[in-house]
């Protein structure tokens, strides 16, 4: 892949908020990937205290926009992920944490990047979860939610780090699975305003929102691919690539 102009060079600190960042900025950074993408999948466990998660997928089943707000609804998403992603770990005997916000240096200065959910696995980020239907239909904040990832996200090949965001379409039946394949020189690059950059690789999955509690848990994509992210956090925690 063939570096590219870095649409930030130069650009005043002020300039440099992400969310400033124009349509422009973001497509001068990407390259798609892979279309169709399969997210990983992993083994989904044997959940024993379903009660919890039945009663969120039973609102789920009939909650929408027009009956409930925005906010109800992202909620009892954000729960079923969080009780979802410490079951895996529980099962996994792994430690799963929802950790807080993440900050981006752009031209040396911090920005923050709001999650409302992040899965840690021993402290290696595997997903983040996010309700900003309005910053990414303002095409706003997507490339800088892919590229906030720490290099304690865990790494592919070659020093390009795998990095995962989920969040919900507009209507909140489906969610979007965001791959991006971040290259170590590209957070660099934005960190220090070089003049060129290595492109970041984007791909999408498009699945469901689990609200039928009634069917085989173990078909049910969300938790396939959670299960996935978690093991293959734990693999690379497993193979230390980077100074914890």
């Amino acid at each position: 892949m063939h570096p590219l102009s870095n649409p930030l060079y130069k650009r005043s600190l002020e300039e440099s908020d992400p969310v400033l960042w124009s349509q422009q900025d973001l497509q001068a950074l990407v390259v798609p990937g892979p279309d169709p993408y399969v997210s990983p999948r992993g083994r989904v466990p044997v959940i024993t205290h379903r009660w919890p998660m039945e009663r969120i997928m039973e609102r789920l089943q009939v909650m929408n926009r027009h009956e409930h707000s925005e906010r109800d609804i992202i909620l009892k998403i954000f729960d079923l992920i969080d009780f979802y992603m410490r079951t895996v770990g529980d099962d996994r005997q792994i430690s799963v944490q929802n950790h807080g916000s993440r900050e981006l240096k752009v031209n040396g200065e911090s920005f923050a990047i709001p999650f409302h959910l992040g899965c840690d696995v021993d402290g290696i980020t595997v997903f983040q979860l996010t309700d900003s239907v309005v910053r990414y239909e303002e095409r706003r904040q997507l490339i800088p939610d892919l590229a906030a990832s720490p290099k304690k996200s865990f790494a592919a090949h070659d020093g390009i780090y795998e990095t995962h965001v989920i969040y919900p379409t507009s209507t909140y039946k489906k969610l979007v699975v965001l791959t991006g394949w971040v290259p170590s020189t590209t957070i660099t690059a934005l960190k220090e305003g070089h003049e060129t950059i290595e492109p970041i690789i984007l791909s999408r999955e498009v699945i469901d929102v689990p609200s039928k509690p009634r069917c085989d848990w173990n078909e049910i994509d969300l938790y396939q691919i959670i299960a996935g992210f978690i093991d293959a956090g734990a693999r690379a925690l497993a193979l230390k690539p980077w100074e914890l």
